[in-house]
């Protein structure tokens, strides 16, 4: 959703879903508030991105107009992964502390104001790579002292972690993890639960489930989706999903499908 003023409409609506927000602030000065957080300012060109969904408002600061583009995203927060949960509330960013993203902002605001064939496509896979970026930016600066942005800025961890990611159905072995990490089974157990907080089989268990959430939501069927997130049987996905998410795939979806029906589209001029 694009736009350019004083207060962005789209921040109280469509809280159902828990679609992340990003707002790029091309020039301007602008304050945040987030429900129940403290306020955010951003006095010069950058981004504010709230990854869950957050209730918020944006005011352009005394004297200024804030000249927003603005977008709701979506990274796993319906499902819950990991990586939407490890995000800060908040993050504000100006642009200059990225060098990189200019490149893709200057595409992404031309693409926006164009009305060349394949202008949707092209600004989706715009704001992935920015997103990519921020992301990236975060895991460098430490963000997060624990959990798994902790986990992605340890060379070790990192390792072991994408290999769970890129392949959820192989029946993974703490022998095979810490291997992955270049770490002895006891010192990987010990490394993971103290900068993840949880044990590695949990943090497996936890990302296959957000796997399956993720293909159900893009509809493929129950049994194709347990397959691909690791699990061998259909009986034994509905025990592990209700375990983690407290109903049944089935219900957890209609749920899911209803609010959906709510919610705004990605991009959309105001």
């Amino acid at each position: 959703m694009a736009f350019s003023g004083t207060v962005c409409e789209m921040l109280n609506d469509y809280h159902e879903v828990e679609l992340g927000h990003l707002h790029l602030m091309r020039s301007g000065s602008m304050t945040v508030q987030p429900r129940g957080e403290s306020p955010v300012h951003l006095g010069e060109p950058g981004l504010v991105f709230l990854p869950r969904g957050l209730p918020h408002t944006i005011t352009a600061d005394e004297g200024h107009v804030a000249n927003l583009l603005c977008a709701t995203v979506e990274i796993g927060q319906q499902s819950r992964s990991p990586l939407a949960l490890a995000l800060p509330t908040v993050v504000v960013l100006p642009f200059r502390e990225v060098p990189h993203l200019q490149p893709a902002l200057e595409l992404l605001f031309v693409e926006f104001a164009g009305t060349e064939s394949g202008r949707q496509t092209a600004l989706e896979r715009l704001l992935e790579y920015i997103l990519i970026l921020v992301i990236r930016h975060q895991i460098i600066a430490g963000s997060a002292r624990r959990g798994l942005l902790a986990g992605l800025a340890d060379i070790g961890l990192a390792r072991s972690l994408t290999a769970m990611h890129e392949d959820p159905k192989r029946t993974w072995s703490l022998q095979w993890l810490a291997e992955e990490a270049g770490m002895s089974r006891a010192r990987f157990a010990e490394r993971f639960h103290e900068v993840l907080g949880v044990t590695p089989t949990a943090y497996l268990s936890a990302w296959r489930v957000s796997v399956a959430q993720d293909m159900l939501l893009h509809g493929r069927p129950a049994k194709w989706a347990a397959a691909e997130a690791g699990y061998t049987s259909a009986a034994a996905f509905t025990r592990a999903f209700t375990r983690s998410v407290g109903k049944s795939p089935t219900q957890w979806l209609a749920e899911r499908n209803e609010a959906s029906d709510r919610s705004p589209v990605v991009w959309q001029e105001t």
